[in-house]
């Protein structure tokens, strides 16, 4: 999978490559009233399950159709685990390219739109993929810039979950 600078989006942020450089684990997550392609509004707040998976991804960027099968995995584990996944697109708009690539088998998780990609930027985020780890506080616990593939994933959603239980 390649990388896909959000600069192409016109989101600003820093330039190092470095994924250290992104500071946002322990971060707060903001506030957000995202909706999904329904039209149907989401906020964090409403979500009771302890850990969040968000998925930054565009429907315009080719990574996020070779993720899909993986998702479509993770998403199999989020009872077991306690999580849930959101998809959140920085398009900024409804695409019909989930439907031309999904087709009859759409996600089973949330797929929302950063209307404006406001979300993006606040958060600062610098290429899609990129994946946040949400502990039960809604503070980032993990941040991944491309997909790391489910087993890194799943670790990051144990150790934001059991970080909870001490």
């Amino acid at each position: 999978m390649k990388w896909v600078p959000i600069a192409l989006l016109g989101l600003a942020g820093p330039t190092v490559a470095d994924e250290a450089a992104l500071p946002l684990v322990g971060r707060a997550l903001p506030q957000a009233e995202l909706f999904d392609l329904q039209g149907q509004r989401l906020r964090w707040r409403d979500m009771r399950e302890p850990v969040l998976v968000l998925n930054f991804f565009a429907f315009w960027c080719d990574t996020w159709l070779a993720e899909l099968p993986q998702l479509r995995e993770l998403a199999g584990e989020q009872q077991a685990l306690g999580f849930r996944l959101v998809s959140v697109s920085v398009d900024g708009k409804w695409s019909d390219q989930l439907e031309v690539v999904c087709g009859e088998n759409p996600p089973s998780w949330p797929v929302l739109v950063d209307r404006g990609s406001r979300l993006s930027r606040q958060l600062g985020l610098r290429r899609v993929p990129t994946v946040l780890v949400v502990n039960r506080e809604r503070r980032i616990a993990a941040v991944f810039e491309a997909y790391p593939g489910n087993p890194k994933v799943l670790a990051a959603i144990r150790a934001a979950g059991s970080a909870e239980e001490d």
